[in-house]
Formats: C-alpha cells, sequence, structure tokens
C-alpha cells in the first residue's frame, strides 16, 4: 500500500478470527473470537482491513453484532472473561478491494498498463455477501475488482460464476465436492480464454492455485491457469517488479502472465 500513499498499521495482538469452523462448534464463541480483534481495533481508534474475503465477512459479521444489545451481551460474558472490555462498535470493517475501488484513486499512479491481458476477477462467495452486512457491491454481480483492473489496463472477460463458492470451507471433509465447484470455475475461466484469475481472498487462491494440480490430474485436463491476487495485479501496473511482489512464489507459474505482457508492451 505504500505506492499508493496509504499507510497500514498492523493490530496489536490480534487472533483468529474463528472463520466458518468456530461458528460450527459454536455459534456464540464463533461470534466472540472474531468480535475479538473488531474490540481491539477499536480500542486502537483504527479501521480494520481484512485481507481475506472470510476474515472480512466473519469480522464484519461481529461488528454488526455489536450493534446489537443482545449479542454484544453474549459476546461481552466471553472477552470479558479474557479481561477485554467491549462496547458498542464505532469503526468500519472494510476488504481490500472496496478500499482500493473507493478510497484510493490508483488511475493516477499507473506506469505500466497491462494491455493485452485478458482476467478473470472472481469475488467468490463471501466478499460480497450478505448484502446487510457487506453493501459496498452488489452481492449478485459485483464490478469493483473488473473497475480495478480495468484501470490498469486489463481487459476483463465475462466471467458469470465471479460470485460463485470455489469449495474453500469443505475441502477437508468432502474434498470431491470441494474439487468438483473449483474445475468449475477453472473450465469457465479457461474457456473465457482469460490469461489468470484474479480475485481477493487465499482461501479461494488455495484451491484455484494450490489444488490446481490436483484437480488437473483428477480429473485429466490441463489448465496452467495462473491466480493472482489483486494486489499482485496492481503491483504489476504501478510497475513493481515481478519478483518483489511474490510472483516467482506461486504454485502456478505466472511465467504466462508476465510473457504476454512483455509480448504487448
Amino acid at each position: 500500500m505504500q505506492e499508493l500513499g496509504f499507510e497500514l498499521q498492523e493490530l496489536q495482538d490480534w487472533s483468529c478470527c474463528g472463520g466458518s469452523v468456530a461458528g460450527g462448534v459454536s455459534h456464540d464463541v464463533g461470534m466472540a473470537l472474531a468480535a475479538r480483534n473488531v474490540v481491539l481495533a477499536q480500542q486502537q481508534n483504527q479501521d480494520l482491513l481484512a485481507a481475506c474475503s472470510g476474515c472480512y465477512n466473519k469480522s464484519a459479521k461481529a461488528a454488526k453484532a455489536l450493534e446489537n444489545n443482545q449479542e454484544r451481551q453474549k459476546i461481552t460474558a466471553i472477552l470479558g472473561d479474557m479481561g477485554i472490555s467491549v462496547s458498542e462498535n464505532n469503526i468500519r470493517v472494510r476488504n481490500v478491494v472496496d478500499v482500493l475501488a473507493n478510497d484510493i484513486d490508483i488511475s493516477t499512479r499507473i506506469k505500466k498498463p497491462l494491455h493485452g491481458l485478458k482476467v478473470a476477477c472472481y469475488y467468490g462467495c463471501l466478499l460480497t455477501r450478505p448484502e446487510n452486512i457487506t453493501g459496498w457491491d452488489s452481492p449478485v454481480f459485483p464490478m469493483s475488482m473488473d473497475r480495478l483492473a480495468q484501470t490498469c489496463g486489463a481487459e476483463v472477460v465475462d466471467f458469470r460464476s465471479k460470485t460463485k463458492c470455489c469449495g474453500g470451507p469443505i475441502l477437508v471433509p468432502k474434498e470431491d465436492v470441494a474439487f468438483e465447484l473449483t474445475k468449475r470455475l477453472l473450465d469457465e475461466a479457461k474457456s473465457l480464454e482469460a490469461d489468470c484469475i484474479v480475485l481477493a481472498c487465499p482461501l479461494c487462491s488455495t484451491n484455484l492455485e494450490l489444488r490446481q494440480p490436483d484437480i488437473e490430474k483428477k480429473y485429466n485436463v490441463s489448465y496452467s491457469l495462473p491466480i493472482l491476487y489483486i494486489t499482485e495485479l496492481i503491483g504489476l501496473a504501478l510497475g513493481i517488479k515481478p519478483r518483489k511482489l511474490g510472483l516467482d512464489k506461486h504454485i502456478v507459474s505466472t511465467q504466462p502472465v508476465l510473457s504476454k505482457l512483455k509480448t504487448c508492451s
């Protein structure tokens, strides 16, 4: 975010939000885990920015719960035992796409437009849903990430599955089902001749990239489809070196993307 003139401060003493796992065991405990980080951000008088769709969704729900007296009492009963004082929420929980799209004008900072690159923007099932919790983009057909990619000079394909689940939450208990859900996304992106899929969630990346070789083997198909985080895509357009962005560390090689940009430059 430094290249964009945006300062980030790591939340002191943060903890896991609990995700869907904690909530599956106990709704109240799961909500309290997520609320803990929200309360810590309140104490530091800072909005909370989450780089993961799941963490964002869970934290945003916790922030909403803190506005309800009954829910806040339940959270207080749990966090109070940890010496954490709980009050009504007065901060915003944000996600990376929301901030980049609505708080920062990246158009004035583009140094190397991504002309010739075709991208499929994938939001997943948690980034914009439910609308009463998120509310910053359409829960059905969001466009914020698409516009960011277009501002970077990339061509955005009409990815109709942009908000469908990748199967991340069920990857461990129901791997076959998760693989099928992920395969559908990869199939569509490939059919649209996208050079890469751009996303904003590490868990989605786990399914689409880390498990991509396993899916290829299971279904006897070939994708070799690079998966980029939205900040990596923007970083390229800002002129940041690929190695500095960590593009050499990906499971699925990002070289096809870099080669395409070099050819089209």
